[in-house]
């Protein structure tokens, strides 16, 4: 996979979850942001290289991404007990149902990011898995955020309520207005996509659900912007 871009090879670079194999740049790439670039790469211990524009696109099969790429083998996701052992005592997390657009996804992650989630929870099936497009679109906050993949959604949200977190699925006709709820310590968000929601068994999982208020004539709100509003909540409803 290769990730393109100034801001998310940086990311990828600083990294303790995704080590790439090397760095590609065109000689189209100023001098100044090759040298800055290749610094960081050979302090993060990963070869950079640099080759003739028409070389790189041929390379990395990408159009767009200024000329600058890493290489990483596969994304590599957390290991589910591993990173559920992992948590701390006060957590957050997003689990996400059919969320299949890999914009949303990478959207998802960056507020993931700046909000300080612990992870990401996506199913293997029917879900969008994490791509060079989603890299992208996270602007290189997938290098860290812990990504879980399940096979089970249901039993995620059960495996998380036995370690102590409360799950509450966001939807149009929630119980509790976000405004005025006040989250545990420890609690999941579950999203679903905009045409078909989350999935009857996934719902009746969750401890509760919550709604995000809005003005009259707007139905619902997209995946990637309602994940940014529950993750500034949690953060700073929990510190109240």
């Amino acid at each position: 996979m290769w990730v393109t871009g100034h801001h998310p090879v940086e990311e990828i670079l600083s990294s303790r979850l995704q080590r790439p194999r090397k760095v590609l740049l065109a000689d189209s790439v100023p001098g100044k942001v090759r040298q800055a670039i290749a610094a960081r790469a050979e302090a993060a211990g990963v070869p950079c290289l640099t080759c003739a524009r028409e070389e790189w696109h041929r390379r990395t099969g990408e159009k767009e991404g200024g000329g600058i790429a890493a290489e990483i083998p596969e994304f590599r996701y957390s290991d589910w007990t591993e990173w559920l052992r992992s948590l701390p005592a006060s957590a957050a997390v997003f689990l996400l149902d059919g969320i299949t657009d890999p914009h949303n996804l990478g959207t998802v992650l960056r507020n993931a990011r700046a909000f300080g989630l612990s992870g990401v929870v996506i199913p293997r099936d029917r879900s969008c898995p994490v791509t060079a497009a989603v890299f992208r679109a996270s602007a290189g906050a997938a290098a860290h955020v812990p990504v879980v993949q399940v096979t089970n959604l249901a039993r995620a949200i059960e495996e998380l309520q036995e370690s102590g977190f409360w799950v509450f699925a966001s939807v149009e006709d929630g119980e509790t207005d976000v405004s005025a709820f006040s989250p545990a310590n420890r609690i999941g968000f579950v999203l679903g996509s905009e045409d078909a929601g989350i999935r009857r068994l996934v719902r009746e999982k969750c401890d509760g659900s919550v709604r995000i208020p809005m003005e009259g004539g707007i139905d619902s709100l997209n995946v990637g912007v309602t994940s940014g509003i529950l993750a500034f909540c949690a953060r700073v409803l929990r510190k109240t």
